[in-house]
């Protein structure tokens, strides 16, 4: 007997709304999993992350809002996670609050509040906030609040089912909501007076009781509604009322925090003194004003002596074993045609495998700093470093987004968004590439390893980072000053507490960086094999110098020769534009030697000075073709890609020059 048609799940529209930093993305990723797209909100330059689950049944379409401290229109951030919910109508509004710090993520809650009452919470980290001595009761909070609240540790995924559960019962009607009103106390009359005047006009299906509260804000997208929306005659009167009851945003500020109070008063205990936790001894000492940055410096020391330590037998196994399967493959297809094993011996394995004998490297460095982030150090190296970062224009807050830009430029950029002044952003998109992603500290890696036994190899790659982030510091210092002058934002930053790395937070944090590393090899860096295998090899039967990839490194050569570099290596940075682990992949096709690995080759063909300078001009000059892209999108203009790629061309060039001459005026080359 044949089963009817399937019936079709009903789907629930769920939107997760939280500050920065409260686990909101960690549960997006949980419930969603590998279910997930991302792009940009239509019109704005900032990321939408929306994905899917199933449950019992139903269907649930999630949309992880950018993360706001308010929903006040001042930010991009701030318009589209209102706009959303206002506009979209989602059946659930899951806010995400951290329970360590609830009263102030609690002046998000009441504004979302205000727009929805099919709203769910999600008390995150009940773990630190017990380390503060904080005791919450969730039930009676769900009392107080009238809307269901789930205590959770996404760390651990504790409380995920039940904010499933909540999620469905809200969302289906199963359970209902009854917000505790929000007062605002002296300007409710006027509140009410402004609905009255509001009756009848066409609002956008807004609701009259939020218009009239933002009008009291002075909120300028509820403004341009009013002049869009409401009769002239409406207009007038409501700004005569105005200018006769001017409360502003501090009285509405005031009644939110009062009730906020209110609410946590009967729904929590604190600590009858401030508790010292472990994080506020640790803190002592590593954002001390002295201590500090020493401190920095140190930790970062130990990741890349850790990190060559135990990769650097890893990567000469795998540049061996591809040394030898070149090898191989030349002499086990030696009956088909010639060109056909040259592409695979000579182009493709020693390309590709170039590139992945450096995969240990960005296992193991990755490792290392996800274990300083998801620790929660990171944001103290944001803090110890807003010093540095004044000196640029800047303050710490930007550090972050070129923290970011450690792992990939692209994202670095976009990142930062979080910026509140457009100056401070096209300042920090500027001196973004500025910062070497995974392929160039990988590139430089495999260079300094090759050429610099230990323990020289630590001290090298420690300063190729600091003489990145110096060449960011005079950079911004320059821009700051000629280009973008202005005054600097001010810096508000809130240190989490100190917590246990998670295993399966640093396993998706590694593997989603392994899984792009080995996308771009079996793409990009394959490609680029590809097309450089072919340009040097035609016209056939030329020798390599004559070759058509011969001939554009000898146009290269005269100004590659003022800083050492052969035909080959000058080919290899212009390779690189298209994505920086190209470098690499050509210079292994152009030296290729039967028989050896491509360590071997190496250096048998540049002294060490060479070498250095060669890692040093690959760090700092032009961007990579994604990211020049990212950087015209941001900004919206060609014209800073191109001063990004004119002034890192010039610092680059300029200072491998002078690394050259100086190491030939020592007799170090």
């Amino acid at each position: 007997m044949a089963s009817g048609p399937k019936a079709s799940p009903k789907v629930i529209r769920v939107a997760l709304a939280g500050n920065p930093n409260v686990g909101k993305s960690t549960i997006f990723n949980i419930l969603t999993g590998l279910h997930q797209h991302v792009g940009n909100w239509p019109g704005k330059t900032v990321e939408r992350k929306e994905g899917a689950c199933r449950l019992e049944g139903y269907l649930l379409e999630c949309m992880d809002l950018p993360g706001t401290y308010s929903l006040t229109a001042h930010s991009a951030e701030e318009i589209v996670a209102r706009d959303y919910v206002l506009k979209e109508r989602p059946d659930v509004v899951v806010v995400i609050l951290d329970a360590s710090n609830i009263e102030r993520n609690c002046y998000l809650l009441v504004q979302v509040l205000e727009l929805t009452d099919q709203v769910v919470v999600g008390l995150n980290m009940m773990d630190l906030a017990g380390v503060k001595g904080y005791r919450i009761f969730p039930d009676k909070l769900e009392e107080i609040l009238g809307v269901p609240v789930v205590p959770m540790v996404a760390r651990r995924a504790e409380g995920c089912q039940e904010l499933l559960k909540a999620i469905i019962e809200v969302g289906t009607g199963q359970r209902a909501t009854s917000p505790r009103p929000i007062r605002y106390g002296a300007a409710e009359s006027t509140l009410a007076r402004l609905q009255e005047l509001l009756a009848g006009e066409n609002l956008e299906g807004l609701p009259a009781r939020w218009v009239a509260l933002k009008m009291l804000e002075g909120d300028e997208e509820v403004e341009r509604l009013e002049e869009r929306a409401v009769s002239p005659e409406t207009r007038e009167r409501i700004h005569a009322f105005l200018r006769q009851h001017e409360y502003g945003p501090a009285v509405i500020a005031d009644a939110r925090y009062a009730w906020i109070e209110e609410v946590l008063a009967e729904g929590m205990e604190r600590p009858a003194r401030s508790v010292i936790t472990f994080t506020d001894r640790i803190d002592h000492v590593v954002t001390h004003r002295f201590l500090g940055l020493p401190i920095l410096l140190a930790i970062f020391v130990c990741v890349f002596w850790l990190t060559f330590k135990v990769s650097a037998p890893l990567s000469d196994l795998l540049d061996a074993g591809f040394g030898r399967l070149s090898t191989w493959t030349a002499a086990a297809l030696a009956s088909y045609p010639s060109w056909f094993v040259s592409l695979l011996s000579d182009g493709v394995i020693p390309g590709v495998g170039g590139v992945l004998s450096f995969l240990p490297i960005i296992l193991i460095l990755f490792l290392f700093l996800g274990l300083l982030e998801d620790s929660g150090y990171m944001a103290r190296a944001a803090f110890v470093t807003d010093r540095i970062m004044h000196a640029m224009g800047l303050h710490g807050k930007a550090f972050l987004c070129l923290l970011v830009s450690y792992g990939c430029n692209v994202p670095g950029i976009m990142a930062t968004r979080i910026l509140e002044s457009e100056r401070d952003r096209l300042l920090a998109i500027l001196v973004n590439p500025l910062i070497p992603c995974a392929a160039r500290i990988a590139v430089a890696a495999f260079f300094v390893g090759a050429f610099f036994p230990s323990p020289k190899n630590t001290l090298v790659m420690g300063s190729l980072y600091a003489l990145s982030l110096a060449m960011v510091v005079f950079v911004g210092f320059v821009l700051r000053r000629v280009v973008l002058p202005g005054e600097e934002a001010p810096f508000m930053m809130e240190l989490p507490l100190y917590r246990k790395p998670n295993v399966r937070n640093l396993a998706v944090y590694t593997g989603w960086r392994l899984l792009a590393f080995l996308k771009k090899a079996g793409t990009v860096i394959l490609g680029a094999s590809v097309v450089i295998w072919l340009l040097s090899s035609y016209p056939v039967g030329a020798d390599l110098p004559h070759t058509y990839l011969g001939r554009l490194g000898f146009l290269l050569q005269p100004v590659g020769r003022l800083v050492g570099f052969d035909w080959r290596m000058s080919v290899a940075l212009l390779t690189g534009f298209a994505a920086k682990e190209t470098s690499l992949a050509t210079l292994a096709v152009l030296y290729h030697a039967e028989g050896e690995s491509l360590v071997q080759t190496l250096q048998q063909n540049m002294s060490p000075l060479v070498a250095l300078v060669f890692v040093v001009v690959q760090l700092l000059y032009i961007p990579c073709l994604a990211t020049v892209a990212v950087m015209r999108s941001e900004t919206n203009s060609w014209k800073w890609p191109l001063v990004a790629m004119a002034y890192s061309l010039l610092l680059a060039g300029g200072l491998g020059f002078l690394i050259f001459q100086v190491g030939r005026a020592l007799g170090l080359g």
